[in-house]
């Protein structure tokens, strides 16, 4: 299995000013306590940007370095400023551009955003959008207008329900065959609610378009990542598994260079040493 959204933070090195003073989760979280969580051993990752910050991504790429299983980082940067050059290393698959959730569907199609995402896409880059429901038909735009570029949308959308404003966003993320969808940042819905949300899914994208994440730790809050893999799975039809926890993140977050990297899926030979 691919986990393809885990988060790692070291305070000492990152601000995260979305995690305010006294907040659970404002602590250290390494991929010593991914392993802890995981049963011993780092499983399969990719790592996701937690701050807006580019010297982020040089962290996450040397964990990377040092740890077979994290097999893809996906790094920020300002997509209204995308650098001429991002570092030059296949582990990098993606960026994301927060630095919230956005809300505005016509920002995602802004020219300068809209520069920076076939600039991304240029790169090699697949794109991840952390968007509300209503940026939905935005994203869809965006799709639209950049074809070329690989677009993930991040926990389904950040629905609370299955409501009308999300399923018609989806519809038209649907007729995009350049968007994937995670499914992630779902741990505190209740189950009914996650039943539908998954089910809606998977009619409009096929299982060769959902992949699956963990979103540890942030999942933490409403249950361990075991409790969040077991619902997943149980939620989904045994023909989906091997698209959704595996085929489709290796898909999209492929290395940037044609020859295997020995720390992607395809380049390994040995799981990497209990931490």
């Amino acid at each position: 299995m691919i986990d393809a959204h885990v988060h790692v933070w070291e305070l000492r090195r990152r601000a995260l000013p979305w995690l305010p003073v006294g907040h659970p989760l404002r602590r250290d979280f390494t991929l010593a306590d991914l392993a802890g969580a995981a049963g011993g051993e780092v499983p399969d990752v990719v790592l996701v940007q937690a701050d807006a910050d580019p010297a982020e991504v040089d962290d996450l790429l040397a964990l990377a370095r040092q740890h077979p299983a994290v097999v893809g980082v996906v790094g920020w940067f300002d997509l209204l400023d995308f650098p001429d050059r991002v570092p030059d290393d296949p582990r990098l698959v993606g960026v994301r551009s927060p630095p919230t959730d956005q809300t505005d569907p016509d920002a995602l199609t802004d020219p300068a955003h809209l520069r920076g995402v076939r600039a991304a896409a240029d790169a090699g880059l697949a794109i991840d959008l952390l968007l509300r429901p209503s940026a939905l038909i935005g994203a869809a735009r965006l799709a639209a207008a950049v074809p070329d570029a690989r677009l993930v949308l991040d926990h389904l959308g950040n629905p609370t329900t299955a409501t009308p404003e999300w399923r018609t966003g989806m519809q038209a993320l649907a007729e995009c065959p350049n968007v994937t969808v995670k499914l992630s940042g779902i741990a505190h819905l209740a189950t009914d609610d996650l039943r539908a949300l998954v089910d809606v899914a998977l009619e409009l994208f096929g299982s060769e378009r959902l992949l699956f994440g963990s979103d540890w730790p942030v999942c933490t809050q409403a249950g361990s990542r075991a409790e969040v893999i077991r619902r997943t799975t149980a939620l989904l039809p045994p023909a989906t598994h091997n698209d959704v926890f595996h085929g489709t993140a290796q898909r999209i977050y492929r290395p940037r260079e044609t020859a295997p990297c020995p720390n992607t899926p395809a380049g390994r030979s040995s799981r990497p040493p209990a931490l």
